[in-house]
């Protein structure tokens, strides 16, 4: 009676332990596949759907640069979660674990590359690019000031990461970039970057990551819908005086690839959520 009487007491705390360590389990096979999954998306809507087909590549050439660039975004977004765990410390005041973590990184890319032989001038700037983008999101976010022109070099600086998949497959396929293609797609990467944070606005805030319709909302409140408008406007005209020095031939089918990218992401601008109240004006 009494060992059954113990073990009654201890049914509770056991299937307390259980349950603690299925979620604890649960967690960390979450975030294992969370990284691969969005390395799949994204090569999937930039390479497959967009870079792809705007090079006119064959099926063998898209099976040679696949697994390279899927590599590759895998460790990219390896590096955004060392950002994001560092996202409160200065990196280039702390100088820890995770700012060496970053250099070791980007040496790893860079051998990797060019081992591959997928390394050239446009793989080069967009690593510079990436680091940069790196670097201002954590001067952002850890020191929670933010202003109209560092919000909007975020946005244009965080497609690194496709651009560098763009890159990659020309120095794979042993082509020379195209100067002319590259600037034409740039601010429709840029347009794709804020309509992806416009679908992701509610979720970012409530996880307190870094959003630019988020920023725009803090920096305007109310006026942030027409705000972010007018800037989405300002990139499509960017994308659109681009394309009109394209061959007639091709603008019909390169208009078609772009505005299928990021025309459904930037449709919708949602309501601003109110701001949260300072803690010291709470009641």
């Amino acid at each position: 009676m009494a060992t059954h009487a113990i073990r009654a007491k201890e049914l509770p705390r056991e299937r307390a332990l259980v349950e603690t360590t299925a979620r604890t389990l649960g967690r960390h096979l979450k975030g294992a596949w969370e990284v691969p999954s969005k390395a799949a998306r994204i090569f999937k809507d930039y390479a497959v759907d967009l870079y792809f087909p705007a090079n006119h590549l064959s099926v063998p050439q898209r099976l040679r640069c696949s697994i390279p660039l899927l590599l590759v975004e895998y460790l990219v977004y390896r590096v955004d979660s060392v950002a994001e765990r560092a996202k409160d410390v200065d990196l280039d005041v702390a100088r820890n674990d995770d700012y060496d973590k970053l250099h070791r990184y980007k040496a790893r890319f860079e051998n990797l590359l060019r081992r591959a032989h997928a390394y050239n001038d446009v793989v080069a700037r967009e690593i510079e690019n990436g680091e940069r983008y790196v670097r201002l999101e954590n001067k952002v976010t850890s020191s929670r000031t933010v202003d109209h022109a560092d919000v909007l070099r975020l946005a244009e600086l965080r497609p690194s990461d496709v651009r560098l998949l763009h890159g990659m497959t020309f120095a794979l396929l042993g082509r020379p970039g195209d100067p002319a293609l590259l600037k034409l797609l740039w601010p429709v990467e840029v347009l794709a970057d804020i309509g992806n944070d416009l679908s992701h606005y509610h979720q970012d805030v409530a996880s307190g990551q870094f959003n630019t319709y988020a920023a725009f909302v803090k920096l305007y409140g109310a006026a942030a819908p027409e705000r972010i408008r007018a800037e989405i406007a300002r990139y499509e005209r960017m994308f659109l005086d681009e394309l009109a020095g394209f061959p007639r031939s091709r603008q019909a089918e390169l208009r078609a690839l772009a505005t299928r990218r990021y025309r459904p992401l930037t449709a919708v601008v949602p309501d601003a959520l109110p701001l949260a109240r300072p803690q010291a004006e709470r009641p």
